[in-house]
């Protein structure tokens, strides 16, 4: 039975203009089926898009790795040229070259050049709440007031004297010799935990919580 309507075009064909003699019916189908053939041909053989080599090309450039600040290689240098010669401790105090070569120098005029040593003190005071004292003295007679006293030596000479509690305050800092309008004179200088000091520098405000943050992360580590 042949349906009133025909759907092998994608359009639906109208009843008027249907055949309805067998031969015409017949003729009628061939002619309808090369259509659907052509069409279909048509849509299935569009050309495939090839995808380019540039649409995943790779950065040539790619951007540089974060960097950490960079250490001056002169506070290395001294860092490493300063060794601990007395007593027992985690901590680090470093002698610049110039304060090396004045306290050879002022050594070299003492009876025993060996015994000659810069003591190092923190003491509580000054407009900033703690201040320096540094001064020459003999090393034996220091110790043998008090042997925990703690001595580091530069590899090129210089030798200082400090206790547990100053070098707590002073570590990862340094001793210079500096030349200035005022006049010349050894000093603390690059220290991490002091967050201000004195215009002549003898007096410091000390910075307990930025120690106490490095503390901590230590011990995280």
């Amino acid at each position: 039975m042949i349906s009133k309507v025909c759907r092998y075009n994608t359009r639906i064909i109208p009843r008027t203009i249907f055949p309805k003699r067998p031969h015409q019916i017949s003729a009628f189908l061939v002619s309808s089926h090369k259509i659907l053939s052509l069409r279909y041909n048509s849509s299935t053989t569009s050309t495939s898009k090839t995808l380019k080599s540039a649409s995943f090309a790779v950065p040539k450039d790619p951007p540089p790795p974060k960097q950490e600040p960079n250490v001056p290689q002169q506070d290395i240098d001294d860092f490493r040229a300063t060794k601990l010669i007395q007593g027992m401790t985690d901590l680090h105090l470093a002698i610049t070259s110039r304060a090396s070569d004045k306290l050879n120098s002022i050594a070299a005029e003492e009876p025993n050049p060996q015994d000659c040593a810069l003591m190092v003190s923190i003491q509580s005071g000054g407009c900033h709440g703690f201040q320096y004292d540094l001064h020459l003295s003999s090393l034996s007679k220091e110790l043998a007031e008090n042997e925990d006293l703690l001595v580091f030596e530069r590899e090129s000479g210089g030798k200082i004297m400090i206790d547990e509690s100053s070098l707590e305050i002073l570590q990862d800092s340094k001793l210079d010799y500096t030349k200035e309008l005022i006049g010349s004179q050894f000093k603390i200088v690059d220290s991490p935990y002091t967050s201000s000091s004195c215009g002549c520098g003898s007096s410091f405000e000390f910075d307990f919580d930025k120690l106490a943050k490095k503390k901590s992360e230590e011990a995280t580590t």
